[in-house]
């Protein structure tokens, strides 16, 4: 285990704590770890990018190259969205319209 010896004081939206509070409770983790978790994983992004060579100009991928991977809520949010999409649209069509 790494030794800690160093406190950083950060003031933050209640929102912002709230959203870490809930995280770290559903990973099982204190407040204290998950945020340390979270900027860790913050500078592991940075330093990713900084390590990625920039793709041509114009290619897709040079377009997401820098891009974060999208996290599993993500996807959750997206397919809620297009599921309610659909239903209106089913919806919308009465039953002559199909």
């Amino acid at each position: 285990m790494r030794r800690k010896d160093a406190t950083i004081t950060v003031r933050v939206p209640r929102a912002t704590r709230r959203r870490v509070e809930a995280l770290a409770k559903r990973e099982g983790r204190s407040l204290s770890q998950q945020v340390e978790r979270l900027i860790d994983a913050g500078l592991q992004r940075e330093e990713g990018r900084a390590a990625v060579a920039p793709a041509r100009a114009g290619s897709l991928a040079g377009l997401l190259a820098r891009e974060p991977v999208p996290e599993y809520e993500d996807f959750r949010a997206v397919r809620t969205l297009l599921s309610a999409s659909l239903l209106r649209a089913e919806q919308g069509r009465g039953p002559a319209n199909r």
